[in-house]
């Protein structure tokens, strides 16, 4: 496992990539000092993995150890910056291109992939029987932040195939696991998630494709057209396995009648070879605002032979595997791209120079001060910092309990643990992806005019972050779900309870302390109390106007993740400060965790106090009248 994780970077960097690095204006050095923050002093990772080690059976030379995990740190930041990184900018200027029936993707991809993938990273997380390395999902949230964060367009390839397995091991027969997961763990093909069509995005009781036995009991023809399909044909790899939703005869017609099907590009014959002619058709490749480095597709599925998936109608049960995934992948995007953000506008700040600071002149000698020194900046700055920051402990958090929900000993435990892990996934899903934008938004103000210019970088980021509002459900459809099935919904063991029940208890252990923490505990408990508040008005309120719901949804959503924040930056601050009163911060960063948890809850909190007053007022014109929705 080690000598695959922990092999060469990659190879070495190209003259043109070398040339890249000299021309580009952004850099990137992963966290790696602020990841083993939170999983030695916040979360207490290692303690977590010696116990999963007990729990599931496993031997505990399998334990994730502070020495493995350093290793991985180590290897992936290596493979970042000495080989994906160095394709970011170039790959968005080249895009994907299809000619002839072929994608081909920018120049350097297939490189990096066959070092992602000979590395051993795309099966970081799958069983070792199927040649994965078998590790916990928190360590391949952990390392695959770090790669995606130095190419989001590029870490989408294998990101995707992480979603195709994990559906495939729990819902797949024997006889297509044995086919497909080997070369998917491997990395050898890919796999995509075949959700969209022209008429149909969220509302997948649309779904048009059909899927026809042929008679063998095993296999359907799949006749349908699907779009936006990320990754979807590629020159990466020999074959991609479609994860296609389709509907069968006579079936229901809404989600509940439809099925999930593997559709492979190329049908795999008894042998193990792979037919020559394509079984799946690229018919086109999104022109996009951003992520151009990913081949966004238009698929064509004409008498696609394709094999069932789990149960016949139980399609949409059996893609929530995949789809929660991906959501949580979504979450990861908005750290990544406010981590990117954050260390470009930092670096910017130090170098350019414009008018004197207002608090006294810093540098009398030079014709102006760097720019970090006027408050405004320094607060755009922050901002990326505490969401890059806070974000990354929530992922890291929910990945914890993905390891516990994969090693529950019953069903039970597993259902339990898969509401609270559903709980939180809106709110990352939603609340990171709006703030990773605005990071990179306000990241780009800090470079003024020089940001908005092609080919500096910082417009890229903003461009490539805007997708992660809008795929695997848009913020107002995360904002439905949260609220009408995690939160107002009786199901799910009232996880808004547990919630509030959880930020309470700490806020509490602060309540009547002196200090910036016992303020900040009293902030949090009354933020929590007023949550809970607003829930019931909101509920009172959809008894007699259901369009209540839906007019708060949003503001409730982003009010709920202002509290996420404000818990885990409570959470770090706790963590640091001990450091900090017992001397051992002579670099200064645990105190750099104090103050930016100040500015959190004094600068970023407040804002909830208008998502608190708007969720409970009434519909109002968010509600549908006819005669005002007439008026041109």
């Amino acid at each position: 496992m080690l000598r695959r994780l922990c092999a060469a970077a990659g190879p070495q960097m190209s003259a043109r990539a070398k040339v890249a690095i000299a021309a580009r204006s952004l850099t990137y050095t992963p966290r790696t000092r602020d990841v083993q923050f939170l999983y030695e002093e916040v979360f207490h990772m290692y303690d977590h993995y010696g116990k999963l080690a007990g729990k599931d059976g496993a031997s505990r030379e399998n334990t994730v150890t502070k020495e493995l995990m350093d290793a991985l740190l180590e290897e992936s930041s290596k493979l970042s910056t000495q080989t994906l990184f160095p394709l970011y900018e170039p790959s968005d200027t080249e895009g994907c291109k299809l000619a002839n029936g072929v994608v081909t993707t920018p120049k350097g991809f297939k490189e990096a992939y066959k070092a992602y993938a000979e590395g051993g990273w795309v099966g970081i997380n799958d069983p070792e029987k199927y040649g994965g390395q078998g590790l916990p999902v928190s360590v391949g949230f952990t390392t695959r932040e770090i790669m995606s964060t130095a190419n989001w367009s590029f870490g989408m390839y294998p990101n995707l195939s992480q979603g195709a397995c994990q559906t495939l091991l729990k819902w797949a027969s024997d006889e297509l696991k044995e086919v497909y997961l080997p070369k998917l763990v491997s990395g050898e093909w890919s796999g995509t998630m075949c959700l969209t069509e022209p008429q149909c995005g969220t509302d997948l009781g649309q779904v048009k494709t059909k899927a026809e036995p042929l008679g063998d009991g095993k296999s359907y023809h799949i006749t349908g057209t699907k779009i936006f399909i990320s990754a979807g044909d590629h020159d990466l790899v020999d074959n991609i396995a479609h994860v296609v939703l389709a509907r069968l005869p006579n079936s229901k017609p809404s989600t509940k009648g439809l099925s999930l099907f593997l559709v492979p590009r190329h049908v795999v014959k008894p042998d193990g070879t792979l037919e020559a002619k394509k079984n799946v058709e690229c018919i086109g490749v999104e022109k996009k605002m951003g992520i151009k480095g990913s081949a966004t597709s238009q698929l064509s599925f004409d008498n696609s032979v394709g094999y069932l998936i789990g149960s016949e109608s139980e399609g949409m049960k059996e893609m929530f595997t995949y789809m929660n995934a991906a959501r949580m992948g979504c979450g990861m995007q908005g750290v990544s791209h406010a981590e990117l953000a954050f260390q470009n506008s930092l670096r910017y700040a130090r170098e350019r120079r414009s008018m004197r600071a207002l608090s006294g002149t810093k540098e009398p000698e030079k014709p102006a001060d760097t720019i970090i020194c006027h408050a405004n900046v320094r607060s755009n700055i922050l901002f990326s910092k505490a969401v890059a920051e806070g974000g990354r402990a929530l992922i890291v958090d929910v990945s914890r309990m993905l390891d516990l929900h994969f090693a529950a000993p019953t069903p039970e435990a597993a259902a339990k643990l898969d509401n609270e892990i559903g709980f939180y996934t809106p709110i990352a899903k939603g609340c990171l992806t709006e703030w990773g934008f605005e990071a990179a938004s306000r990241s780009l103000q800090v470079w003024g005019g020089h940001g908005y210019i092609n080919g500096n970088g910082m417009e890229q980021i903003l461009r490539d972050s805007r997708i992660g509002t809008l795929y695997e459900g848009t913020t107002g459809v995360q904002a439905m779900d949260f609220i009408g099935r995690k939160v107002l919904s009786s199901k799910g063991g009232n996880q808004a309870k547990r919630f509030g029940q959880r930020v309470n208890k700490l806020a509490r252990a602060h309540l009547f302390s002196s200090g910036p923490l016992g303020s900040y505990g009293r902030h949090l408990w009354l933020m929590q109390k007023q949550w809970r508040i607003a829930t019931m008005k909101i509920g009172f309120m959809a008894q007699k106007n259901h369009d209540a719901v839906a007019a708060a949804s949003e503001d409730f959503l982003m009010y709920s993740g202002y509290l996420t924040l404000g818990y885990y930056w409570l959470r770090m601050a706790e963590a640091a400060q001990k450091k900090v009163a017992a001397g051992q911060d002579p670099d200064g960063f645990y105190q750099a965790k104090l103050d930016t948890c100040e500015y959190v809850f004094t600068r970023v909190l407040p804002r909830a106090d208008a998502h608190y007053k708007m969720m409970q007022e009434p519909p109002a014109l968010c509600a549908y009248k006819q005669e005002n929705w007439d008026i041109q």
